[in-house]
């Protein structure tokens, strides 16, 4: 698939251009008391698909996501004659025709019958939530096709029209946009999969989520903790980095914050852009401003078992030893549960 430690530092401007270098010895992810009832997420690309399955396998806990470039929740499921690999990097990417693309009615059905049975949570949790949904005119990895899906699809699950966001009309290509930092030309789609179209997205995303946010200050001191991330992950097949970060706000060290977890894109982890993704957004500005701490997980490239080459989040069934049906969607996925498990230790009483 194409694209698609703790340390103080002050950064100018609205978005962070400053360096951040890997701890050989990161930290434990402290416990800050966030909030368990209003937490948001958001990604792009393999991490919009990865923002749709947390979102919709914890709706309890959740109160909107953001969808930059991604399909709908179970999309690898979408036609039984292909396999999860060919429905992902064909229907739920690029496909040939409108009727070729996502099968949202039955991925509708799906979700229904996964709630059901508690391999997620109800879908009653869905009803007054937020979504924000973005599809650049010149991105051809995910296609306008997939992404008039996902609308459908939440929809379909009961989400009011009114309280989705779906921004289709900027010139831009497969990539998180900023208002100056990243790729200069709006259209292009290359690494670091951040352009520059004078547009700021995670504001528009978090605002959107959120109401009635502050303005960020053009100066903020960045507060990016480095921690271990593979104290939550319980199998080898998941493809996470030995390392992710969280953001934490000063007024946040006392407990009692809300929660926004993040996720990027194919070739967009540390080990391949560094600290660009998790430093270079604009997502800390925001949270600095409104006391919302801000968890990046991450995900890296893996030639072997599991076969991950471009470092992509799973949605479509690489992270399970069993390929022929595997559990990459629900409570018990390995990846989900890793990042279920980081959530529940910020949620824990500051100690």
């Amino acid at each position: 698939m194409k694209p698609i430690q703790a340390i103080a530092i002050v950064c100018s401007a609205h978005l962070l251009l400053c360096a951040h270098t890997v701890n050989a010895q990161p930290d434990k992810l402290p416990a800050l008391g966030v909030k368990l009832n209003d937490v948001t997420v958001s990604g792009l690309s393999s991490g919009a698909f990865m923002a749709s399955q947390l979102y919709i396998v914890n709706s309890q806990i959740m109160s909107g996501a953001g969808i930059i470039a991604g399909g709908p929740y179970l999309c690898a499921l979408s036609w039984d004659f292909q396999s999860h690999v060919q429905n992902a990097t064909g229907s739920c990417m690029n496909p040939l025709t409108h009727s070729s693309g996502p099968n949202t009615p039955h991925l509708s059905s799906l979700t229904r019958q996964l709630a059901e049975k508690g391999d997620i949570d109800s879908i009653t949790n869905l009803v007054d939530d937020k979504i924000y949904l973005f599809n650049g005119k010149a991105d051809h990895t995910v296609t306008t096709t997939v992404m008039d899906q996902t609308y459908q699809y939440f929809l379909d699950l009961g989400i009011n029209k009114d309280a989705i966001e779906y921004v289709t009309d900027v010139d831009a290509g497969h990539a998180i946009v900023t208002t100056s930092f990243g790729n200069k030309e709006c259209a292009v789609t290359e690494k670091p999969f951040i352009n520059d179209c004078d547009i700021y997205q995670a504001k528009d995303i978090l605002n959107h989520l959120y109401s009635g946010l502050s303005e960020p200050a053009a100066d903020v001191a960045q507060a990016i903790v480095e921690f271990d991330q593979t104290e939550f992950i319980k199998s080898g097949n998941t493809s996470m980095s030995d390392s992710a970060f969280v953001y934490i706000p000063e007024g946040c060290r006392e407990g009692g914050c809300r929660l926004h977890i993040v996720y990027h894109g194919c070739l967009q982890g540390y080990t391949e852009i560094g600290d660009q993704y998790y430093m270079g957004t604009g997502y800390n500005q925001i949270a600095d401003a409104n006391d919302i701490v801000m968890l990046y997980p991450q995900v890296e490239p893996s030639s072997k078992d599991p076969f991950n080459p471009q470092g992509c989040w799973d949605f479509w069934g690489y992270s399970q030893p069993n390929k022929s049906e595997p559990d990459f969607y629900s409570k018990h996925a390995p990846q989900l549960s890793a990042v279920r498990a980081m959530i529940d230790r910020l949620a824990e009483p500051v100690n």
